[in-house]
């Protein structure tokens, strides 16, 4: 036992170091973002703020929506990981979800991907699973974020954005939802993972796919929740409903993921909002253009927030060090 505790602290170290590069890295790349975005704000015209007012509840309300949104969205991963054969309990997979999120500010699509499938593979448990499941969750948070946003809002209203851009990233991405996709990508996994034990690829059926839509189902009113509830708290005279709410901030999230090039959907997340906005309400570009800053400080702050919460419960459970016991 002495020895193999030994053996495996080496790794474990470069593990740890690899986590702490991971999350100093993302830490940085959302500091940049919201500097960024601050200096924006400044150059906003008064004229453009003159209907505007603070509401501090409203604004207390729309973060804790997005809190429990973000929380929600790790909970069915976690859920979605132990079927395809994960081990690690649904609060820890939660907190790693929750933990790897703010990799998506990282340039490269891949840094969300990589970094829980290190923290899990850190832990002695499946990264074929991981990625598996992170990859059919995510299109199902897409394909079903762009279906509600064109229900809602119709067509016409991502022609600023364009609209065969979305069409084919939703095709391919609704693709990634088919079991033999997944089951491929999960024996690619073992073999690049170099990972043995029980198969499970049985369970990447179309029972997990329907858990993932539904998943994505549930989610998405909290989002739309917390949009809605940042507008009430920012805007005097506020006209937009919740199902605009929701289309707008459901539209918008999936041009930006969809955006390989920009991290986070930086830019191109707050470019959609403008022209959902504008071309589905009766909001001008100027205000349109502050409140996608605002929705974006926003929703910085929930991850933050979010991973602050990931962090304090990893730390709780993390195994004692062996000089400790």
């Amino acid at each position: 036992m002495t020895a193999d505790r030994a053996g495996a602290t080496p790794g474990r170290r470069w593990v740890a170091l690899g986590t702490v590069a991971f999350l100093l890295a993302a830490l940085v790349a959302v500091g940049l973002a919201l500097s960024g975005n601050w200096a924006a704000w400044g150059d906003l015209a008064a004229s453009e703020m003159s209907r505007w007012r603070v509401r501090p509840l409203w604004l207390a309300v729309a973060l804790g929506c997005e809190v429990v949104a973000l929380c929600a969205s790790g909970a069915i991963w976690a859920w979605l990981f132990r079927t395809a054969g994960g081990r690690a309990g649904v609060p820890e997979a939660t907190a790693a979800w929750l933990g790897s999120n703010l990799g998506r500010y990282l340039p490269g699509k891949i840094w969300q991907v990589t970094g829980l499938v290190g923290y899990v593979r850190g832990r002695g448990d499946s990264g074929a699973a991981a990625l598996a499941t992170l990859i059919a969750f995510q299109a199902a948070i897409v394909v079903t974020g762009l279906a509600l946003a064109i229900a809602v809002l119709g067509v016409g209203a991502f022609e600023a954005v364009g609209r065969w851009p979305l069409v084919l990233g939703a095709v391919s991405l609704g693709a990634a939802l088919t079991p033999p996709v997944l089951r491929f990508v999960i024996r690619l996994g073992r073999r690049l993972l170099r990972e043995t034990g029980e198969r499970r690829d049985a369970e990447l059926d179309g029972r997990l796919l329907c858990r993932a839509v539904i998943g994505s189902l549930l989610v998405w009113p909290l989002h739309g929740l917390g949009f809605l509830a940042l507008l009430e708290g920012l805007v005097l005279e506020n006209t937009i409903g919740f199902p605009t709410a929701l289309g707008v901030f459901s539209g918008s999230y999936v041009v930006g993921y969809l955006a390989l090039v920009a991290p986070g959907g930086l830019v191109v997340r707050e470019g959609a909002i403008v022209g959902l906005l504008t071309a589905a309400t009766a909001i001008p570009a100027g205000p349109a253009a502050a409140l996608a800053l605002a929705a974006r400080l926003w929703t910085t702050a929930a991850e933050l927030v979010s991973f602050g919460l990931a962090l304090a419960f990893l730390r709780s459970v993390a195994p004692p060090r062996s000089e400790d016991r």
